[in-house]
């Protein structure tokens, strides 16, 4: 087992160990927890079927990274159409996403697609809107609002500020590849940490005083 495997293979330890945790926590929480739990488990989905492809068939697994960027898109989408208060901010995240996925219908159906590799395209035009959205978020922060889901959202910021120009270079066969893909497994790992961590501040907590108040 090499480095890389170790790095992908804990991380997706994590992801699994926040899968559970989330599915435990979801009872009564908001369209937007849910939304993210999903987001988690398709995620695992995806992961598990790239290495099942690569390891077990011996085939190129770089097809998968379409179903994941542009899954991630849409679910992420409607987490932040969830989460942003604004009406007008909402209704920009959703003519976004239906602009974005019409872009890439015609992408694929008119120009040259490579189904087998990495499409700079597709990844930026469903990572940055992401990236804008949790500035968006930020903002909302600053002008009041409660702590939930500020971990959360700044994990994503980093790791999909990072990642956008990680998988921007993924086609490159130079020496550099390979620590470009453990400079992500790691990053990976840390983002999963950080969604733990906003469970255990805003979802554990409020389960634990919930019980509280049932025995009083």
């Amino acid at each position: 087992m090499t480095l890389h495997d170790i790095l992908v293979y804990t991380g997706y330890l994590f992801l699994f160990i926040n899968i559970l945790i989330y599915f435990k926590s979801c009872k009564n929480q908001n369209a937007a927890f849910k939304i993210f739990l999903l987001y988690l488990i398709g995620s695992l989905t995806l992961q598990i079927y790239s290495t099942f492809v690569k390891k077990y068939l011996g085939q190129h697994n770089l097809f998968i990274s379409h179903y994941f960027f542009i899954g991630k898109f849409i679910l992420l989408s409607l987490f932040f159409r969830q989460i942003l208060k604004k009406s007008a901010i909402k209704k920009l995240v959703t003519i976004l996403l239906y602009t974005i996925l019409v872009l890439l219908i015609l992408n694929i159906s008119f120009f040259n697609y490579n189904y087998a590799s990495f499409n700079v395209f597709e990844i930026v035009i469903t990572s940055f809107p992401l990236i804008i959205y949790c500035f968006l978020f930020f903002v909302q922060k600053i002008e009041g609002s409660d702590g939930k889901y500020t971990y959360l959202v700044s994990g994503m910021f980093i790791y999909f500020l990072c990642s956008l120009l990680l998988f921007s270079v993924g086609n490159l066969t130079s020496s550099i590849k390979n620590f470009i893909w453990h400079f992500n497994a790691v990053l990976y790992i840390v983002y999963q940490v950080i969604i733990f961590i906003e469970w255990q501040k805003n979802f554990r907590k409020k389960n634990i005083s919930t019980v509280n108040e049932l025995y009083k």
